[in-house]
């Protein structure tokens, strides 16, 4: 007998053999995602794409709208201070605890000294334009214009003088004027 006699039929296909069926259904095997669930899963993956660039453009409110650091108010109508943490989509002025009034507007800070050094604690201003006066804002503890935004200096060492105050001009009597808080302009 010959080796192909005592493995079987030659004629005969084995199982592993690369004949296809002859239902017609050869390269026709369909996935888990074919069909009517593959359309459905797409059209509620981009639903979902499509909500969440809304969200991220329209609705979401940034970061520092969430910040818990109070921050210093000045009561328009009474002149006095008080601390409030700002909310989303808040708008200015808000009510002030000693008027019951929206009379309450971020203070400006001044961090200067009426002799030209820059004090560790600010002094807390509220600017002309909120009470609805025309003159530019004065710090009354050193007498310098304040601006909104009004930067904070900058210090080279603990004990320098940023300005001396006969630097800065006076009317002849000894007295000077304050520089402004802003640098000069070129």
């Amino acid at each position: 007998m010959t080796s192909e006699t005592t493995h079987g039929d030659s004629t005969n296909p084995t199982p592993n053999s690369s004949r296809q069926p002859s239902d017609g259904s050869a390269g026709s095997k369909r996935g888990p995602l074919a069909g009517a669930f593959g359309i459905a899963l797409s059209v509620a993956l981009l639903g979902l794409a499509g909500f969440v660039a809304y969200y991220q453009i329209y609705v979401n409110v940034k970061y520092e709208a969430f910040d818990t650091t109070p921050v210093m108010y000045i009561c328009s109508e009474t002149g006095r201070q008080f601390p409030h943490i700002r909310v989303p989509n808040e708008k200015s002025p808000v009510i002030s605890p000693f008027s019951n009034k929206n009379t309450g507007y971020a203070a400006e800070k001044c961090y200067w000294t009426r002799d030209g050094r820059i004090s560790e604690t600010p002094t807390y201003v509220l600017l002309n334009q909120h009470r609805g006066l025309p003159d530019p804002t004065i710090c009354p503890d050193c007498g310098r214009p304040v601006v909104p935004h009004n930067p904070r200096p900058q210090k080279a060492d603990d004990n320098e003088i940023i300005v001396p105050p006969a630097a800065v001009g006076g009317n002849g009597a000894g007295s000077t004027l304050a520089p402004t808080t802003q640098p000069a302009g070129d």
